[in-house]
C-alpha cells in the first residue's frame, strides 16, 4: 500500500485527522462525574468508529469512494453522538438536570462534525 499524506487533498486529511484524534478521544473521560470517570471504552464508544471505517478503507487503499455513502455515514455519527450527549443527563434533586459527558465525548463530538463536513466538501467536488 502506497500512502503519501502530501498528496491527499485536504479533505481526505481530514477525515484522516478527525478519525486518528476521535480515536484518541476514546481514552479521555467520556462520563465525568466528580467521583467518578468512564473512558471511551468503558462506554463503548469505539462501536461509533464503525461508520468511519468505509470512509478511512478507501482512503488508505487509494481507492475512489461514494462520497454520498460517507457522507449518509458522517451524519448517522453526528446523530448518534448528539443522542449519546443528550443520554448523559442526569436528573439530580428537585427536578434538576446536570449533563455529565465529559471532555472526551465533546472532542469526539467536534471530530464527528469535521468528519461530516469533509464528507460534504467531498461530495460537492464529485
Amino acid at each position: 500500500m502506497a500512502f503519501d499524506w502530501k498528496t491527499l487533498s485536504l479533505n481526505k486529511q481530514i477525515i484522516l485527522g478527525s478519525f486518528g484524534i476521535s480515536l484518541f478521544s476514546l481514552f479521555l473521560p467520556w462520563v465525568d462525574i466528580q467521583l467518578i470517570t468512564l473512558n471511551g471504552f468503558q462506554q463503548q464508544g469505539y462501536l461509533f468508529l464503525i461508520c468511519f471505517i468505509y470512509p478511512l478503507y478507501c482512503i488508505l487503499s487509494s481507492k475512489n469512494h461514494n462520497a454520498l455513502v460517507s457522507l449518509t455515514l458522517g451524519v448517522l455519527t453526528v446523530i448518534l453522538t448528539i443522542w449519546f450527549i443528550n443520554s448523559k443527563s442526569v436528573e439530580i434533586y428537585e427536578g434538576e438536570s446536570v449533563n455529565v459527558s465529559g471532555s472526551g465525548l465533546w472532542l469526539f463530538a467536534l471530530c464527528t462534525f469535521a468528519f461530516t463536513f469533509a464528507c460534504f466538501k467531498e461530495l460537492n467536488e464529485d
